[in-house]
């Protein structure tokens, strides 16, 4: 399952701090810096973890290809990570051009 539960929880808690912080100010660099490290390595790596996790525990004989789709848990992070980039840049932008 390319999406799974914490992939879902993610998103949902994503939303829920965008909605929270929408009209304060956020730095671009801080935004960027935070925003690439937390999508572009921290979730998928946990994220993958916990789907290595569940498929092993369901199934007793995996080959190589059996979680060879957990590497596309990058690919759907570094997507919503660059969504979220452009949101924190169109802020900012806003928010620079009402100065």
């Amino acid at each position: 399952m390319i999406i799974g539960y914490f992939d879902l929880t993610v998103i949902g808690i994503l939303i829920l701090v965008n909605a929270l912080i929408w009209n304060k100010g956020i730095s671009i660099k801080v935004g960027c810096l935070v925003g690439g490290l937390i999508f572009g390595l921290i979730l998928p790596l946990i994220s993958m973890k916990l789907e290595i996790d569940r498929v092993a525990s369901e199934r007793e004989i995996m080959d190589n290809f059996t979680l060879l789709y957990t590497y596309f848990k990058f690919l759907l992070y570094w997507i919503i990570g660059g969504i979220q980039l452009v949101i924190i840049y169109r802020e900012s932008s806003d928010e620079e051009l009402q100065k």
